[in-house]
């Protein structure tokens, strides 16, 4: 029970990113130094963590190279455009937006790299497309964008996914692949917010805690606990209860900013929902294709 709970936690965590960062983004920190200052606490304290558990640094040149270009592609763009598509849509639709990315990882594994199209996968990426279509076409001034900024992020984010899956650095322990890639976007985003005049220094403790708990409550918190919970319930239940996550941010989104809830975002949100059980029943019953 206790790993179910961490498992919990962990994503009830996670939900509450995407609400720090409309905190800092209403008051009008750049999304650029948003991205930096996640990054540079989450590498301060990945590097302590690497320190404390005496874990090893090494890592191969071409595992530093690897994991710089998926960080900054993968993940890195996947928070900047997060960031940026609060600006149109609510917390709770770009969450949810952003959790087709499974779909995708799905598709892109089954058409480059062959793997086996079960009858579950079929389901499940046919459901999750349908509950993306459906959200999509939530319409209000200026969401348009704000829409194509989420959806990108499922394409970044797969990208990071295949790559933890494939590069030649998915042998290393997962803190240190985060301490890493963490450093590359600290200093990629550093010089991109220098370049554009865009860096802000946290000026209030408000913005400087919502920029604190974007680190270390939504990234390395919730990451220890989560790696912690799937030791011992496995990635398929894991994934289940990951849920908590967006469902975390729509809740909060409500009560915070008084965000709109309607029926097409209840019928697309349980769609994805409903997919993401078809992939773990699927991993259940091909735990090699897993």
């Amino acid at each position: 029970m206790k790993y179910v709970i961490a498992v919990v936690i962990a994503s009830i965590a996670y939900g509450f990113l995407p609400i720090f960062v409309k905190n800092a983004r209403v008051v009008g920190m750049s999304a650029n130094s948003i991205v930096f200052y996640r990054f540079f606490f989450t590498a301060i304290a990945c590097f302590f963590i690497i320190l404390a558990t005496k874990k090893s640094f090494k890592t191969t040149k071409k595992q530093m190279i690897e994991m710089s270009f998926y960080g900054i592609f993968g993940t890195g763009l996947t928070m900047l455009f997060v960031t940026m598509s609060l600006d149109y849509i609510s917390t709770g639709l770009a969450n949810m937006l952003h959790f087709g990315y499974p779909a995708v990882v799905m598709m892109t594994m089954i058409f480059i790299f062959k793997e086996k199209a079960t009858p579950f996968k079929i389901i499940s990426i046919i459901l999750s497309i349908t509950g993306l279509v459906i959200l999509s076409q939530i319409k209000s001034d200026g969401s348009l964008l704000g829409i194509v900024l989420a959806l990108i992020t499922t394409i970044t984010y797969s990208a990071y996914i295949i790559a933890n899956k494939k590069a030649s650095f998915s042998s290393l322990d997962t803190i240190v692949i985060l301490f890493y890639v963490s450093i590359a976007l600290s200093i990629f985003f550093f010089l991109k917010a220098a370049i554009s005049g865009d860096f802000h220094l946290p000026t209030t403790i408000y913005v400087a805690s919502n920029l604190i708990g974007i680190s270390l409550m939504c990234t390395v918190f919730s990451l220890g606990i989560l790696m912690y919970g799937v030791k011992k319930l496995g990635s398929s239940t894991a994934s289940v209860l990951n849920m908590f996550e967006p469902t975390t941010t729509i809740i909060l989104g409500i009560i915070i900013y008084n965000e709109h809830f309607n029926l097409s975002i209840l019928i697309g949100s349980l769609l994805i929902i409903v997919s993401t059980v078809f992939i773990v029943i699927d991993s259940q019953l091909n735990p090699i294709a897993e």
